[in-house]
C-alpha cells in the first residue's frame, strides 16, 4: 500500500479524517494533547510518523536522560520500531518511525498505538525530572512536522 494511502486508511480505522494536505502533511491528536504528525516523503516513497516527547531538561538533568534514552534505545528495548530523535531548533525530544510501500495497514496501526503509548510513557519520565512537557500544538502546522 501506497504511503499516502497508508495514512488515509490509519484514519479510516480510528474513525477520523486523515488526509495529507498539499505538502503531504496530516496531524493526529490524541487527548487533545498528544500531536501525530505524518509527513509523505515523496523522493523516498515514505511516511514519517512522528510525535514529541517534550522539551529538554537543562544541566546534569539534560546528560541523564541522554543516558537513559540511549540506553533504553539498545537493540529497542524500550522504543520498538520507533526512534528517538533529537529537534534542535526547538530542543525537543522525538520519536518516530517510517513506513513505506512494504507496510500493510495492520503493521501500520500497530506501530502507531505503539509510538502513542511509548510517547506517553515517556513524556511522564520527562514530567518526573521537571522538563516542561510539550502539551499543546506548536502555533503554526507546518512548523510541528519535521524535514526528512
Amino acid at each position: 500500500m501506497s504511503p499516502h494511502h497508508l495514512v488515509e486508511e490509519i484514519g479510516r480505522r480510528l474513525g477520523v479524517a486523515l488526509v495529507p494536505d498539499d505538502a503531504g502533511m496530516a496531524r493526529l491528536m490524541i487527548d487533545g494533547t498528544l500531536a501525530v504528525d505524518f509527513e509523505l516523503d515523496d523522493a523516498g516513497d515514505r511516511l514519517f510518523v512522528c510525535g514529541t516527547i517534550g522539551i529538554l531538561p537543562a544541566g546534569p538533568q539534560r546528560e541523564a536522560l541522554f543516558a537513559e534514552l540511549l540506553a533504553a534505545n539498545l537493540f529497542g528495548a524500550d522504543f520498538g520500531a520507533s526512534s528517538p530523535a533529537l529537534d534542535v531548533e526547538r530542543n525537543e525530544l522525538l520519536l518516530w518511525f517510517a513506513l513505506d510501500e512494504r507496510d500493510d495497514i495492520e503493521g501500520a496501526v500497530h506501530a502507531l498505538e505503539d509510538l502513542v503509548a511509548r510517547l506517553e510513557s515517556w513524556r511522564s519520565r520527562l514530567v518526573g525530572r521537571a522538563a516542561p512537557a510539550a502539551a499543546t500544538a506548536p502555533a503554526s502546522f507546518a512548523d510541528a512536522f519535521m524535514r526528512a
